[in-house]
């Protein structure tokens, strides 16, 4: 019975995760916070996946090397 509920948890977290990512990349183009589902989905995909694990980790250091570099170019303009 423990068998069946850790398969069923896995199976929910992919299709979760799975869901929130392919959400995430339709929301790109259409109206809708896609970037923050994006994340979610990577996040949600990254308790079971290394490679979501590696991508969520590259996806939040762009996401805050972009966020300094805007602030320093504001703070620069008068």
């Amino acid at each position: 019975m423990r068998t069946f509920y850790a398969s069923a948890r896995r199976i929910g977290i992919i299709l979760g995760g799975s869901l929130l990512l392919l959400t995430g990349v339709a929301m790109l183009v259409l109206p809708g916070p896609g970037a923050a589902l994006i994340i979610a989905g990577l996040a949600l995909l990254g308790t079971q996946f290394e490679w979501a694990r590696r991508a969520s980790g590259w996806l939040r250091d762009r996401v805050r090397a972009t966020f300094t570099a805007l602030r320093a170019k504001v703070q620069r303009s008068p």
